[in-house]
């Protein structure tokens, strides 16, 4: 069983932020110089490594779904593994549904680095016309045989809104993807909440309280709802979560309601420092 410190919870949550803050910064790119696309698009078929991983990084910043095609034909041509790993990222950032199908192949490769790669990437494609076929690969990549390639798809699944992957992602946290309960804290309802606190003294804390914290963090989640959860975490009180509801009174998200910044604050005043 993984067990998860409080400095990797921390870092989980920066990592599931990271999904949805790479789809809103490409979202306003500027227009890219057509001349400098072209020129970084010849030099894919240059000769040496070095110049070839310069444009697929170039491109990767440009976002311009002309360099889909191309990058594609890249992989498929079988090149060496640090520009497969380049272009797999770059076709991420530039998050043209056309390329649903190549990163899905990649998913299913015979190195985990590059599944996860691909997972990543794909998470980032929003567009009607592939969500499907994105979330049936995510789901299948949440019963990858590795480890890390699990947890990324369970973030992934969260960040696309997959509510329909809820059942799946209990069944991965009940085996050990402690992800999951990231993407269970951005999906679930009340009745989810409740059933991800039943873990509560059967798993490790640094476990659950990602998934508390998204719930906690959620507009469209209620305050009766968030304070019940205030309250199984009072239960099992202790400096762990002494320090999760500090954290969480000290940056609350926008409009988190006074009731709750209340109820937290109690908690926090009640449970003893640790020695």
């Amino acid at each position: 069983m993984r067990v998860l410190s409080f400095g990797i919870l921390v870092g989980l949550l920066v990592t599931s932020t990271a999904f949805a803050q790479g789809r809103r910064e490409g979202a306003g790119r500027p227009a890219v110089d057509r001349a400098a696309l072209e020129a970084a698009l010849e030099e894919l078929k240059a000769p040496d490594l070095a110049t070839v991983l310069g444009a697929i990084t170039r491109l990767a910043e440009f976002a311009d779904g002309r360099a889909t095609g191309p990058l594609t034909r890249l992989l498929r041509a079988g090149p060496p593994d640090e520009l497969t790993h380049a272009a797999i990222q770059a076709l991420g950032a530039i998050s043209d549904p056309d390329s649903v199908d190549v990163l899905i192949e990649y998913t299913r490769h015979r190195r985990p680095r590059v599944r996860r790669l691909a997972v990543q990437s794909i998470a980032q494609i929003r567009d009607a016309r592939v969500n499907d076929k994105v979330n049936e690969a995510l789901r299948n990549a949440l019963r990858d045989s590795n480890d890390r390639v699990r947890g990324v798809a369970a973030i992934a699944l969260g960040e696309h809104g997959d509510r329909g992957a809820l059942d799946l992602l209990f069944l991965a946290f009940e085996r050990n993807v402690p992800e999951a309960a990231i993407a269970i804290g951005k999906l679930g309802g009340t009745a989810e909440a409740e059933r991800l606190a039943g873990f509560l003294g059967q798993r490790q804390l640094s476990e659950i309280l990602p998934g508390f914290d998204e719930f906690l963090r959620r507009s469209n989640f209620s305050d009766d709802a968030k304070v019940d959860l205030i309250h199984k975490l009072e239960e099992i009180a202790g400096p762990d979560v002494k320090r999760f509801l500090a954290n969480l009174v000290a940056s609350p998200p926008p409009g988190l309601s006074q009731k709750v910044k209340d109820e937290a604050q109690r908690v926090v005043r009640i449970i003893p420092d640790a020695i």
